[in-house]
């Protein structure tokens, strides 16, 4: 019994110490599954954040400038004066060696009493910066550079989209971000601003950051820092404002238009009470008592329009002063970071040397001729007369020598400089440097090659032709035209830049290419003003990348006259081309060189190209449209005119062995200059060059250095041709009935003719009464009237129109035996090969060259081929007699097209049957008459089946 018992009682400590063991290898299986999640994710994030913190630190490096030089802003608020100077040097040769001597042009100082609005800390009172720092950076002199704790609430913000958290940008980044004036919402910008600030904290110690953040800062009506401010709004220097006036100020800030005290005084007053004389309250810059009083004190404005961003100056500054200025301040914000106020006031007085590059006696010279505009310009009998500029480069160095940017005296500071700012369409003057010179280069085009002066397409090239209701086409409006509207056929690539030949530009512009053209006008060229591609606010997309912008000129927007002078420079200068300067170096008022304008040269055609392109050009002074210009019987000359628009803008850029120059002539709103019959731009551009160039005149004619010229390079040979081939002249050439076809033209051995032209074709005509002999065997005249002549063969041109083309009458075309000869009188010999609704161009004749001789020609096969069109109708009759014939036809097809065509649908059968039956002749034995009539109904009645399916 006591086994028993002791076999069925439970051993409870045993089991609870074993139910203990088994929970807890469970809890620390559960542990180590636990620990391992946690150390995977630890090890997860540990590599992510290497990964991130290694893409980060790359991307900084490769992407991010955390530098910004602020060692001349310190400097620009040292109130110093701006000293201009030029360099004079005693020879061309200097100029292009650098070696002259530096001559101030002390009537254009800029005293820094007269621009400066720059104030010192000293001058702050201490409610001013307290007022921002309480306000904008309470941490300002705390943190180093970056309030870390707002970045990061700022953070949270961006990715969780809470309400707004204010006070992540500190002062210090504030000062950055008004610098440089880069505001775009990227996380680029965001790094890059903030390890500037920490860098510029670095630098700079807590007054230097608030003299310049207070200095730089806009707050409305035009006012840039608190010294303008303060003589805006209160008429007082800024270390004469008061509390409730800082206060005021450091309102405006954050929002200058909606707390703008003179426009709402309100707004003003409401955040200047409850945000910052609270928040210096908070901050213990201000007592109870002084908050207490300021709240209770009224705003009073005493405004002072007189001083509002830079103050004028009292002299105005000439248009190449006024170049270099706006030059410099480009050039101090691409190279330091800044924005264009804060380059702007470096300039006006950091007490700068500025060394430009001005020739005295050429910006004396220009201003001279515009300043006495009613003496040298042509005038327009409207009353409004057009404006004008002009610039002159040295070729050899890119310079930029002398300018004007408008008629008359110049009164005014900071107005469009039309010589570097203006844009306008160059027109054909755009020729040489976009299609012909590229080309040329490219060995595509030579000096001799043709081209055929005729439309190269319809509707402007833009739209399809679209017939009218009787199949004729209607808007058809042939493209490019040329002025004056004349098509001369084949015409030279040198004769085609003499005369401006539109057609021959878009021609050779294809042959190029409308990329290879862009890409040099725009990287070689730097003629930045082609349009890639631009999206208007509208949504239209610009772009200059067509034909129209590059072979005639037709841009969006235009080019500047600096931009395509520049580009000219390369015909005189071998080819090379210069980045146009307006000055050389710029100094800081401790004497350290802060910009200096290294000449940025690059070959963009070869020397031979460029010899060969000023030979054409000079023809153009010779021969084409510059024959105005007079300087061209003293001194060689080259040049190209240009006219844009419906007549809204005339051109000339032209250069000698001394100058480049450029003029430009029209209304600055769009206004047709048709009151000018001569280009008034080679007027102006005549008279300044011609006083330029009078002490070289001067000093060949009495015996001193004679006068440069055109110099032609070593590679170039010269060579006749064939001025209708652009091939070597042949007998058949001299045979042209319009004289002689021979020309000497300008080559490289690698690119100039070498085959026997075969463009002129021998033919016969008829001395007695005129027109051409084709087939001899025809000719029933006296063969001793017979005699030698050449046409020129030209079998590409088809027009949906009629073309007035001048060598029309002289084209040779094929004539097969079976096709007959002429058209109506005194029509080309090949008339009748034309197919309907087709042209080949005409001339202004009454009765052409080419003209068929029918007086003296054998009808006798004709007559026979009528008789036979006639017997076929006959049958073709009887058998629509018999079974009516009714094409299929869409459903859009009018009744009177239906007819039309069923028309013509059966002279083609009848066209058809009788070639058949020629065919049919030349064989044995030859048909009988019955034989025939079936043929010709079994080939009818085919014909007519196949028509109704």
């Amino acid at each position: 019994m006591t086994q028993n018992q002791n076999r069925g009682s439970v051993d409870w400590g045993k089991e609870v110490l074993h139910a203990f063991g088994i929970v807890g290898r469970v809890l620390l299986r559960l542990l180590s599954y636990v620990l391992n999640i946690l150390l995977t994710l630890m090890l997860i994030g540990l590599i992510t954040g290497v990964i991130v913190g290694t893409v980060l630190a790359i991307y900084i490096k490769n992407y991010i400038d955390p530098t910004l030089d602020t060692s001349l802003l310190m400097k620009a608020g040292s109130n110093t004066t701006t000293r201009i100077y030029y360099m004079d040097y005693a020879t061309p040769e200097d100029r292009q060696n650098r070696n002259g001597v530096p001559v101030e042009v002390e009537e254009d100082r800029i005293y820094a009493s007269e621009n400066s609005l720059w104030a010192t800390y000293p001058q702050f009172p201490k409610y001013l910066y307290q007022a921002f720092i309480a306000t904008e950076d309470r941490r300002f002199y705390s943190h180093n550079g970056v309030d870390w704790l707002g970045t990061g609430k700022a953070v949270i913000n961006y990715f969780l989209g809470f309400e707004r958290i204010r006070g992540a940008s500190t002062i210090t980044q504030q000062t950055i971000k008004n610098l440089t004036g880069e505001d775009e919402v990227r996380i680029q910008r965001k790094i890059q601003e903030i390890l500037r600030a920490l860098n510029f904290s670095k630098e700079k110690s807590r007054e230097e950051i608030l003299e310049i953040y207070l200095n730089i800062i806009y707050l409305s009506n035009n006012c840039r820092g608190v010294q303008a401010a303060s003589n805006y709004f209160f008429g007082k220097d800024v270390s004469e404002l008061t509390l409730v006036e800082c206060a005021a100020l450091a309102t405006i800030v954050q929002n200058p238009s909606e707390y703008d005290p003179v426009r709402f005084p309100e707004n003003n007053k409401k955040r200047r009470n409850e945000v910052i004389l609270e928040n210096m309250r908070k901050e213990g810059y201000i007592t109870e008592a002084e908050y207490q009083k300021a709240i209770k004190t009224e705003l009073v404005l005493v405004l002072d329009r007189g001083n509002t961003e830079e103050q004028e100056v009292a002299n105005v500054f000439s248009w190449y002063k006024e170049a270099v200025f706006s030059d410099v301040q480009q050039a101090l914000m691409e190279k330091y970071g800044y924005d264009a106020y804060t380059s702007s006031m470096m300039i006006y007085s950091g007490g700068l040397k500025i060394y430009t590059l001005m020739d005295p006696f050429v910006q004396d010279t220009l201003e001279e001729v515009y300043e006495n505009d009613t003496e040298y310009f042509p005038y327009s009998n409207d009353g409004l007369q057009p404006e004008s500029a002009m610039i002159v480069i040295d070729p050899y160095t890119g310079d930029v020598l002398g300018l004007v940017g408008g008629r008359g005296v110049k009164t005014q500071n900071r107005i469009s400089n039309r010589a570097v700012a203006m844009t306008r369409s160059p027109g054909s003057s755009i020729k040489p440097l976009s299609v012909y010179a590229p080309a040329l280069d490219a060995g595509l085009i030579n000096y001799a090659t043709v081209f055929d002066d005729v439309p190269v397409s319809f509707n402007n090239g833009y739209e399809e032709l679209e017939p009218d209701e009787n199949g004729e086409n209607k808007n058809v409006d042939p493209w490019p035209g040329n002025t004056p509207n004349v098509y001369d056929g084949l015409t030279t690539v040198n004769y085609a830049i003499t005369t401006s030949k539109n057609t021959v530009a878009v021609r050779a512009l294809q042959l190029l290419t409308i990329e290879r053209s862009f890409d040099f006008v725009k990287n070689k060229l730097c003629i930045d003003s082609f349009i890639d591609s631009m999206v208007t606010s509208s949504g239209l997309v610009l772009t200059d990348k067509l034909l129209a912008p590059l072979a005639l000129g037709q841009m969006n927007y235009g080019l500047t006259l600096e931009e395509i002078t520049a580009a000219y420079c390369i015909f005189q200068n071998h080819g090379v081309y210069n980045t146009p300067h307006t000055f050389l170096a710029v100094y800081d008022n401790e004497g350290n060189v802060i910009l200096e304008n290294t000449q940025e040269s690059s070959i963009v055609i070869s020397d031979e190209t460029a010899s060969i392109m000023r030979l054409m050009l000079g023809n153009v002074m010779t021969l084409g449209t510059g024959r105005s210009v007079t300087l061209r019987n003293t001194v060689d000359v080259a040049g190209k005119t240009g006219t844009a628009g419906n007549d809204f803008d005339r051109w000339f850029l032209g250069f000698t062995p001394y100058y480049v120059g450029g003029t430009w002539f029209g209304y600055d709103m769009n206004q047709t200059l048709s009151d000018f019959k001569q280009n008034p731009s080679c007027l102006v551009w005549d008279t300044v060059m011609t006083k330029l160039h009078q002490p070289y005149i001067e000093e060949a004619q009495s015996g001193g250095e004679p006068l440069k010229t055109f110099t032609v390079a070593a590679g170039v040979i010269e060579r006749e041709f064939c001025l209708d081939s652009g091939m070597l002249y042949t007998d058949t050439c001299k045979l042209d009935p319009r004289g002689s076809r021979l020309a000497t033209g300008y080559f490289t051995r690698d690119n100039m003719p070498e085959d026997d032209c075969d463009v002129h074709v021998k033919v016969k005509i008829d001395t007695e009464v005129g027109g051409i002999v084709i087939h001899e065997e025809t000719y029933t005249g006296d063969p001793e009237k017979l005699a030698d002549t050449a046409l020129i063969r030209v079998e590409t041109r088809s027009f949906p129109v009629e073309v007035y083309v001048v060598d029309a009458q002289y084209v040779y075309r094929d004539l097969p035996l079976t096709a007959r000869p002429g058209g109506w009188w005194g029509e080309p010999y090949f008339q009748n090969t034309i197919p309907a609704k087709t042209y080949v161009g005409k001339s202004y004749a009454d009765s052409f060259y080419n003209r068929f001789c029918y007086e003296h020609y054998d009808f006798s096969y004709w007559r026979e081929q009528d008789e036979l069109r006639t017997y076929v109708k006959g049958i073709l009759a009887q058998l629509l007699a018999e079974h009516p014939f009714e094409p299929k036809f869409s459903e859009e097809t009018t009744e009177e097209m239906k007819a039309k065509k069923k028309e013509e649908l059966l002279d083609q059968y009848v066209k058809t049957v009788v070639e058949t039956l020629n065919a049919r002749a030349a064989e044995d034995p030859p048909l009988t008459e019955e034989e025939r009539d079936q043929f010709v109904r079994e080939q009818l009645g085919k014909l007519l089946a196949q028509g109704t399916g």
